[in-house]
């Protein structure tokens, strides 16, 4: 059964943070990138333009710079993906002049090792572990769908399947290996779900009901895992599902709609939802302050409009989107604005850098909006 609040005793894998002091908006593109993801290092990963070797998957952190990642033998990659010790997990064109991609895991010291298919010809990853454990979507033999994978170290890819439809992918995978994603069900519809390897894939439902549609965006290290559900009403709630507890509706900011895309090991959750107006806001949302719209507590606002925020760390660092006159940035959103970009400042590469490099998103869902 669903419902909206929690008692404190339900909260059980929440902590309660007090509330933040001022947060502040760093514009990324003086940076020269727009990251895909960021730990609690503040090592972020992305795809940008290297001059001479074209757009490659890149980790950036302040005192080291740039690092160039490679590819796999293609022409272009992209990072999607970064776990505590800077591992990096995405995707590369294979072959020069190729347009078959693989999912990627790379490793100070090690490189970049390619993680194969399920038989397609392409893969992605998006989401990687403390242990190395990646997951992703990979086509299947004929290109004939696109299932959700996991792949260890040791043991390779292993296709999770559907819950009864022909796609799914995965997006994310905790300490403990519980994958969350997405799988097209019976009858039509996507749904979320939950994979571990004693249970196999379970489904979850949504806010309105077993039968309800939905999309599973993150999960955390307490199995804490956010996204949206329809209510059944017409309108989508972003929610946090929690073992033995089932949903919560986080609200909106005002207006019908919410997607959580994120969530820390704090219990802090991030989207994007609309307000009275209908317009998109980025928001974050904690068991002590409920959703906030991350426009309102910035100290730094003013000519541009956050819409969407789509990474959180564990040290409380968001990601969020903007959509600016000339096209779109990414901020970091942070209590901590002590990040001095490169003394040589390196253009960003294009707004929406998958297009750009003409790759396959596999499942990876462009989280501009919450409509």
């Amino acid at each position: 059964m669903t419902s909206r609040l929690w008692t404190v005793a339900a909260l059980g894998l929440f902590l309660v943070a007090p509330a933040r002091a001022d947060f502040f908006a760093i514009d990324l593109n003086d940076f020269g990138f727009q990251p895909a993801a960021v730990n609690s290092s503040r090592q972020f990963v992305g795809s940008r333009d290297f001059p001479g070797d074209g757009f490659r998957a890149f980790r950036w952190e302040g005192a080291a710079g740039f690092v160039n990642l490679g590819t796999l033998g293609g022409g272009v990659s992209a990072g999607t993906a970064v776990n505590e010790a800077g591992w990096v997990a995405g995707f590369s064109r294979t072959t020069p002049g190729g347009t078959g991609t693989n999912a990627f895991l790379w490793q100070p010291g090690v490189g970049m090792t390619g993680l194969g298919t399920l038989g397609g010809t392409n893969s992605t990853a998006a989401a990687v572990n403390g242990a190395g454990v990646v997951v992703g979507s990979s086509q299947t033999t004929g290109n004939a769908a696109t299932h959700a994978f996991v792949w260890q170290p040791g043991s390779g890819m292993v296709g999770l399947g559907t819950l009864g439809g022909t796609n799914s992918s995965a997006v994310g995978v905790n300490t403990g290996g519980l994958v969350v994603g997405t799988s097209d069900v019976t009858g039509g519809g996507t749904r979320p779900f939950v994979w571990t390897e004693a249970t196999g894939l379970t489904d979850l439902g949504g806010l309105g009901g077993a039968s309800a549609v939905g999309r599973a965006f993150g999960v955390n290290d307490g199995g804490l895992v956010v996204g949206r559900s329809d209510r059944g009403d017409g309108t989508f709630g972003a929610f946090v599902w929690q073992p033995g507890v089932g949903f919560t509706d986080l609200g909106t900011l005002g207006g019908a709609n919410a997607t959580a895309f994120a969530i820390n090991d704090q219990g802090q959750v991030v989207g994007s939802s609309q307000d009275a107006a209908g317009e998109d806001r980025a928001f974050i949302w904690d068991a002590a302050n409920g959703m906030r719209d991350l426009n309102a507590i910035i100290a730094n606002g003013g000519g541009f409009a956050l819409t969407s925020a789509t990474g959180i760390s564990s040290g409380g660092d968001i990601l969020a989107e903007s959509l600016l006159n000339d096209g779109s940035t990414i901020f970091l959103v942070t209590e901590r604005p002590d990040l001095t970009p490169p003394t040589a400042d390196v253009p960003a590469p294009p707004a929406v850098v998958l297009l750009a490099l003409g790759l396959p998103v596999l499942g990876l869902v462009r989280r501009r909006s919450a409509r």
